[in-house]
């Protein structure tokens, strides 16, 4: 398998020979817009790239609910701790009614991401 951090950062190929330089660094992949791209390694040494803005189904979530769906996950990547309970905070309002999408959107939209 291609690893990012191996090809990149060390003399190795793979995750059998790279010295696991993912642990110690941050890898952006810049796209066609200029957007920086970040790119994380999991324990089993699969990279993912994770969009520089963030996306939601929110507008999506009462077709769900629904539809059946009677579970979410919202994934974290770089937040920080304020940032993680404003977004975990507006989902709830928002599941509980007393939140419109758009303002939760608007929660999402206020959150920095690693590169500021």
């Amino acid at each position: 398998e291609h690893c990012v951090f191996a090809r990149f950062l060390s003399k190795g190929n793979s995750y059998q020979d790279c010295g696991h330089v993912c642990t110690r660094n941050t890898v952006h992949l810049r796209d066609q817009n200029g957007k920086d791209n970040l790119v994380l390694a999991d324990l089993g040494c699969r990279n993912t790239v994770f969009m520089a803005e963030s996306q939601s189904g929110v507008y999506n979530l009462n077709d769900w609910r629904r539809a059946g769906v009677g579970r979410l996950r919202i994934e974290l990547v770089d937040e920080d701790g304020k940032d993680s309970v404003d977004i975990v905070t507006a989902y709830l309002g928002f599941l509980s009614g007393g939140r419109q999408a758009h303002e939760v959107w608007s929660v999402l939209e206020g959150v920095r991401d690693s590169n500021g």
